[in-house]
C-alpha cells in the first residue's frame, strides 16, 4: 500500500513526500506525519549562492553514502516533478540548491521556461560539482547532470556512449573530460574526470540568465544589472553583457509577477511594496464591477519617487513632459514628467500609464492635478510640453498654477511642416523665451531615458519594476560620478557649468571691448567674423543682459560678458544662476534607493480593489462544486473525488 500526502510549506511551494507501506500490515488504516518548519533569516542571495567546493577527499568519502533508490528510500533523491515551485533562498545550504534549472528551449514561450528538477543525488544537489567516485543510478541521471553542469557554463562537449562505459570531452578538447562506468546493476560511477575547462564558454543566451537569476529576483527585485553579473561572474567564471542580463532580468520577472494578463492580480501589492519600501507617491485610476465593490478593472495609475521629489527643489525650474505609445496586449500611453538638474540633463521626476490610446483633456488634468498635489507646489515653473489643443485647454483653466508654459520646438516645427510643407517656417519658431533656460524640446526625455522604449512592450508591472531599476541606478551613478569631482575641486557650480564657462574664456580673449558710458555699465564687444567683419554686442551688466541672448537664456555668462569682466577686472561668477550651484546638484541625487522586499514578502493592497485587465467585464460568481458523487460512481471514486477537493481548497488556501 503506498500512501502520498502533499504538506504545503511557503510561498505555493510544497514538499512531495511519499511513504511504502508494506501491504500485509493490513491494520494500518492512515499515516500521520508531522513537519517541524524553522524559520531561515534572509540574507543576500549573492552571498547565498557563492560555489562551495569541498576537497576531493571529502567528496570521495560523502559519495560512499550514496545508494542506489531501489535499494533504499532514504537517501536523499529526488524525483522528477514539473512543479514551478520557488527555491528556498535562506541560509540553508541543502535547501537552496534543492531545485537545479535546465536550459529552456528558446522557441517555447516563456511560461515553459521554469525548468524541471533534477533525479540527482544529495550531493551533486549540494556542490553542483562533478567528482571521481560519484555513483548515478542509471545512465540518463549521469547524462542528466554532466548535461546540467555544462550549461551552467556554457560549454560544450560530446558524448561517446559504449556498452559499459560512457566517454564526455569538451568539444574544443581543452582538456575538460570525463569517463564513467558502470556499477553492479544499472548504476554508473565516475572513475576518471579532468574538471578544468580552459576554452572560453559559449555565448550565454538571455533564456538560460533568466532561469539562473529567477530565485535571485524573488528573494531581492531590485537587485540591478551591474549586481547580477557580478554575481554570474562569481558563479560562472564568464562574463555576460549589460544587454543579455537586461533582457534576462526582464524575463525573470515577467516569469514571476505574470504576463499582460496575470499580472494584474499581483499589481495593487506590487505597488504596495515599492511605496512601503521607497516611500512611493501614487494615485488610481479603476473602474469598479456593479455589484461587486471589491473588484474592478484597471484604467490608470500615477506614481512618482520619494527621492525624486526631495530632489526636484535642487532642479532648475523647469519641467518638461512627453509621452510614449505603449505597444503592448492593452495598448495606451506611458506619461513621463521630468526636471532638469544643474548638469542640464534630464532629472526623472513622475510617470504615468493610462489605458487610453489617445488622451483626453480629462487625462492631462488628472496628470498635472497628480504632480501639483503630491510633488511639488514649487512656485514660478515653466511646463514645457507639445502643442496638443487638450494640454493647452486645461493650462487655461483657472485652477491652473503654472508660471509659463512653453512649447516643445520640435513638435512645433513638426506642426509649421503639416502646415506649410517647407523647413524654411521652422527658423521663425527658435526664439526661446528666458523662462525655459534655453531647454527646446520636451522630447530630449527620451534621448535620456531611451529605455522606455524596451520596456513599452512589456506587462504592467515589468514595465515599473525596469522603470525603478533605471532610475535607483541613475542616482546612484550620477552621485558617485560627480561627489568626488566636486569636493576636490572645490568647484563653486557645476561641471557642466564651469567647462561651458572655460570654453568661454578662451573663446573672449579675442574679442574687442568698448566702453559705451563713463561708469561703466554698459560695453560693446565686437568679435571678429571669418569674413573679415565684426559682429557687435552689447552688453548690461547691471541688468544682466547680453544682445546675443545667452546670458538671458541659460542664466551663465558668455563669451561677451566674460570679456567686460576681464577688462574691469570683476569675478564673472556672479552672473551665474544660484540653480547651478554645486550644493545644488549634490542634493538633486543624494537620496538613496531602498531594495525592495522579496516577493514573498509583500503584503496583501487593501485599499485597491482586486484589479483585472482594462476593459474587463465583472467576473462570474463560481458555481458551486456539488459534494456528492453521481449515482453511477463507485464508493472508492467518491472517495477520490473528495480528496482532490479538499487538496485543492488546502492549496488555494
Amino acid at each position: 500500500m503506498v500512501k502520498y500526502m502533499r504538506l504545503p510549506i511557503v510561498d505555493d511551494s510544497s514538499l512531495e513526500i511519499m511513504l511504502e507501506v508494506p501491504s500485509y500490515h493490513s491494520s494500518i488504516n492512515s499515516v500521520e506525519l508531522y513537519l517541524e518548519v524553522k524559520p531561515v533569516s534572509h540574507c543576500s542571495p549573492l552571498a547565498n549562492h557563492q560555489t562551495r567546493k569541498r576537497s576531493r577527499q571529502n567528496d570521495a568519502d560523502e559519495s560512499a553514502n550514496v545508494r542506489n533508490p531501489r535499494e533504499n528510500n532514504n537517501n536523499g533523491w529526488l524525483e522528477e516533478d514539473n512543479s514551478t515551485d520557488d527555491v528556498n533562498c535562506g541560509n540553508n545550504e541543502a535547501a537552496q540548491k534543492d531545485s537545479m534549472k535546465k536550459k529552456p528551449d528558446p522557441t517555447k514561450e516563456l511560461s515553459n521556461c521554469v525548468s524541471k528538477q533534477y533525479i540527482l543525488s544529495s550531493s551533486w544537489l549540494t556542490e553542483r560539482e562533478l567528482y571521481v567516485g560519484m555513483l548515478f543510478r542509471d545512465q540518463e541521471e549521469l547524462k542528466k547532470a554532466v548535461k546540467l553542469y555544462s550549461e551552467r557554463r556554457q560549454r560544450d562537449y560530446d558524448v561517446y556512449d559504449y556498452s559499459s562505459k560512457i566517454h564526455f570531452r569538451c568539444t574544443k578538447i581543452c582538456g575538460w573530460d570525463l569517463k564513467a562506468a558502470k556499477t553492479n546493476g544499472n548504476g554508473f560511477e565516475i572513475t576518471e574526470y579532468k574538471g578544468v575547462h580552459t576554452c572560453k564558454p559559449a555565448n550565454v543566451g538571455s533564456d538560460f540568465l533568466a532561469g539562473e537569476i529567477e530565485c535571485l529576483i524573488k528573494a531581492q527585485p531590485s537587485l540591478s544589472i551591474s549586481e547580477l553579473i557580478k554575481w554570474v561572474k562569481e558563479e560562472f567564471s564568464y562574463t555576460v553583457s549589460h544587454d543579455s542580463m537586461w533582457e534576462a532580468k526582464k524575463k525573470a520577472i515577467t516569469s514571476i509577477l505574470g504576463d499582460a494578463d496575470k499580472c494584474f492580480s499581483v499589481f495593487p501589492k506590487f505597488m504596495a511594496a515599492l511605496c512601503s519600501s521607497n516611500k512611493m507617491v501614487m494615485d488610481w485610476q479603476y473602474d469598479h464591477f456593479p455589484n461587486h465593490p471589491k473588484e474592478a478593472s484597471f484604467r490608470s495609475v500615477f506614481w512618482a519617487f520619494q527621492q525624486s521629489i526631495k530632489g526636484f527643489p535642487h532642479c532648475m525650474p523647469v519641467i518638461m513632459v512627453d509621452t510614449v505609445d505603449l505597444c503592448g496586449k492593452y495598448g495606451g500611453k506611458l506619461l513621463v514628467a521630468t526636471g532638469v538638474d544643474t548638469g542640464s540633463k534630464s532629472f526623472p521626476l513622475t510617470f504615468a500609464i493610462i489605458t487610453q490610446k489617445s488622451l483626453a483633456a480629462d487625462s492631462w488634468r488628472w496628470f498635472f492635478e497628480c504632480i501639483r498635489k503630491k510633488v511639488t507646489q514649487r512656485e514660478g515653473l515653466c511646463l514645457i510640453t507639445s502643442p496638443d489643443p487638450d494640454i493647452v485647454a486645461v493650462h487655461n483653466e483657472p485652477q491652473c498654477q503654472w508660471a509659463q508654459h512653453r512649447f516643445c520646438i520640435s513638435y512645433l516645427c513638426l506642426k509649421f511642416y503639416d502646415v506649410f510643407r517647407n523647413n524654411l517656417m521652422t527658423e521663425f519658431v527658435h526664439k526661446s523665451g528666458t523662462t525655459r533656460f534655453g531647454f527646446k524640446n520636451a522630447n530630449t526625455i527620451f534621448a535620456t531615458y531611451g529605455f522606455i522604449y524596451k520596456v513599452r512592450d512589456l506587462p504592467i508591472t515589468t514595465c515599473i519594476l525596469l522603470i525603478f531599476d533605471h532610475v535607483a541606478e541613475r542616482f546612484k551613478s550620477r552621485r558617485e560620478s560627480h561627489d568626488e569631482s566636486l569636493k576636490n575641486r572645490g568647484d563653486k557650480f557645476a561641471k557642466y557649468v564651469m567647462k561651458q564657462l572655460q570654453d568661454c574664456n578662451v573663446a573672449s580673449r579675442t574679442h574687442d571691448v568698448l566702453p559705451l558710458e563713463p561708469i561703466g555699465v554698459r560695453f560693446q564687444v565686437a568679435v571678429a567674423k571669418q569674413d573679415g567683419g565684426y559682429s557687435r554686442y552689447v552688453v548690461h551688466l547691471n541688468d544682466r543682459i547680453c544682445t546675443c541672448g545667452i546670458l538671458q537664456l541659460v542664466k551663465y555668462p558668455c563669451s561677451h560678458v566674460l570679456a567686460v569682466s576681464r577688462r574691469i577686472n570683476s569675478d564673472h561668477l556672479q552672473y551665474v544662476n544660484d540653480c547651478y550651484s554645486a550644493e545644488n546638484y549634490l542634493g538633486t541625487y543624494a537620496a538613496d534607493f531602498n531594495p525592495l522586499p522579496g516577493v514573498s514578502d509583500w503584503s496583501e493592497a487593501s485599499e485597491v480593489p482586486r484589479l483585472f485587465p482594462p476593459g474587463s467585464r465583472a467576473p462570474s460568481v463560481a458555481q458551486p462544486v456539488p459534494t456528492a458523487p453521481p449515482h453511477n460512481k463507485s464508493a472508492k471514486a467518491s472517495k477520490l473525488v473528495t480528496s482532490r477537493r479538499r487538496s485543492t481548497s488546502k492549496k488555494k488556501a
